[in-house]
């Protein structure tokens, strides 16, 4: 009635009210010949039906630019690929046309709208450009025009990726092309794809005529215990009978038949992995259900074979999930890993373990390292090993004599020695006699300033003991006394010194500065006596 009326702005209001509006208000507007009002209320609408009606009007007219712009405003990606498409047929250049395809290939790209990539799929295909029209077809999830493009064109080697994503039906078919090629390079795909198809039998029959190993394992390994046994035998026996021991211990693993899985290793020698290791540990029951010991004994079993294959990490790692802590700390020894062992010997809380890792550690540069030193005391006194401890601190003393001349270090070492080897009831008579004669001669360095009278009795004193090297090196004695006569310039009794030691053939070298020695021939007008590394002597006058 409005409209009639000629009231065309109450038509309206009234079309909006009913939701009429998107097809009567451009209706009553065109027929009004109102062509500036219909695109101001369209703009102004922000409406994606009335965009795209826009769009269409534009587009029957042959404005497509404008056309495009609407539909953009629609989110039409397929209409705006479309017409895209349509300049590309019938713009006058090359460069224009390569340009909307461009333009046509960014929208899918951008949009991501599967529709838009089947149609310009579809028009690269009429275009005869078979490489685009898969990547679209592909990008466009419609597999089955992919695959038919690729057998078309003989790509071969692209067929299996993209039958792999196809409908079952397409794999089939796709599988017995391939197969039916001929060709050895084509026929694991063509396996594969029998497989993810469901015709496993088919696949397996492929694999044991065409001694296809590889692809056989990777369906061996897709099998289960609800495997046909028929089947699984089968399999097995192809595997054995071509001397692939390796897949068909895996081919054992996957059918949860870890007896049989171990019977092969051993037998075969077949190496362990840790993946295979860890995949029949899963298959074994836990340790409270373990009655009949299936468990412990099939880990001793993979620990043992890793042992003779020297991976003490995992045979440690296997030995300790059987309970059988020393023959782990056994197999980790074997390792040489000083870091691991010393993490090992702290976790484990053995007294044995404790002891062992200690006497390991012995074994290396301790001296210089003065955390592996603290680590084998500690080890040591957890494990209540007082002899050992006793021992080593023994061992501390005399590195301190023999490499630093440190007797205050070695008598404190000593000491210790003493108070644990007491501890374990061990008999320390000979070494009181050491810790005397020790105790003497650090005496004795510290008077040679305040009471040197006392200080030469008491060097003598130890000069002239029995059993004096089984406590303090001679050559250190010498060497104090004839420092301290040299500093007194008293060349004579230095000179004296130095001939006994020679005399008593000690080495001067490790005890004497030379520039010292060389001065005493000199005062004394003696040619000098110089060691030779061998321990004789050669004289050379001045």
């Amino acid at each position: 009635h409005l409209e009639a009326a000629g009231n065309v702005q109450a038509a309206i209001d009234c079309y909006e009210k009913a939701d009429a509006h998107r097809t009567e208000v451009p209706r009553l507007l065109q027929e009004k010949r109102q062509t500036d009002t219909l695109k101001e209320y369209i703009t102004n609408s922000n409406d994606k039906e009335l965009f795209k009606w826009m769009a269409q009007f534009c587009e029957s007219h042959q404005r497509l630019d404008a056309a495009i712009s609407y539909y953009e405003k629609a989110e039409d990606f397929l209409a705006m690929v479309r017409v895209r498409c349509y300049q590309a047929q019938n713009e006058a250049s090359e460069e224009l046309r390569k340009a909307a395809l461009d333009a046509a290939e960014h929208l899918v790209e951008t949009s991501g709208n599967l529709a838009a990539a089947f149609f310009l799929a579809s028009q690269y295909e009429a275009l005869e450009r078979p490489r685009d029209a898969i990547r679209l077809f592909s990008k466009a999830a419609r597999y089955n025009h992919a695959v038919r493009i690729a057998r078309a064109q003989g790509y071969d080697k692209e067929l299996q990726a993209l039958a792999l994503q196809a409908p079952k039906r397409t794999m089939l078919e796709t599988a017995a092309y391939l197969e039916g090629r001929g060709e050895a390079n084509l026929l694991d795909s063509a396996v594969t794809l029998f497989h993810k198809a469901g015709d496993s039998s088919r696949a397996l029959q492929l694999c044991f005529n065409n001694r296809l190993f590889d692809s056989l394992r990777a369906i061996a390994d897709d099998l289960g215990t609800d495997t046909d046994p028929a089947l699984l035998g089968k399999v097995g026996h192809f595997f054995m009978s071509n001397q692939q021991f390796d897949k068909a211990v895996h081919l054992f693993i996957t059918c949860k038949q870890p007896t049989k899985a171990m019977d092969l290793c051993e037998k075969h020698k077949v190496k362990m992995t840790e993946s295979m290791a860890e995949r029949l540990t899963e298959l074994l029951p836990e340790k409270e259900a373990d009655v009949d010991g299936v468990r412990v004994n099939t880990l001793r079993r993979i620990a043992e074979l890793c042992v003779g294959q020297q991976d003490y990490h995992l045979a440690t790692k296997k030995y300790t999930q059987a309970g059988m802590k020393d023959k782990a700390m056994d197999a980790l020894l074997k390792s040489g890993d000083t870091e691991k062992i010393i993490y090992f010997a702290s976790v484990l809380r053995s007294k044995d373990i404790w002891i062992r890792a200690a006497n390991y550690l012995q074994t290396h540069n301790w001296h210089s390292d003065p955390e592996l030193m603290k680590k084998i005391i500690e080890f040591y006194t957890k494990a209540k090993g007082y002899k050992q401890l006793g021992m080593f601190y023994d061992a501390c003393s005399q590195l301190e004599i023999d490499e630093f001349r440190d007797y205050d270090k070695a008598l404190g070492a000593l000491k210790e020695s003493q108070k644990y080897l007491v501890k374990a009831q061990h008999d320390t008579t000979m070494l009181e006699k050491r810790i005397e004669m020790v105790q003497i001669f650090v005496d004795a360095k510290a008077r040679v300033k305040d009471d040197p009278s006392e200080f030469e009795r008491l060097c003598q004193q130890l000069l002239n003991a029995p059993r004096l090297e089984a406590a303090v090196q001679m050559g250190d004695v010498f060497a104090v006394l004839i420092e301290f006569y040299y500093s007194m310039h008293n060349f004579e009794k230095c000179y004296q010194l130095i001939e006994q030691m020679r005399q008593k053939r000690i080495v001067l070298g490790p005890y004497l500065d030379q520039a010292m020695v060389d001065h005493i021939y000199r005062a004394m007008d003696i040619p000098i006596h110089r060691d030779t590394g061998g321990g004789g002597d050669f004289d050379e006058d001045i």
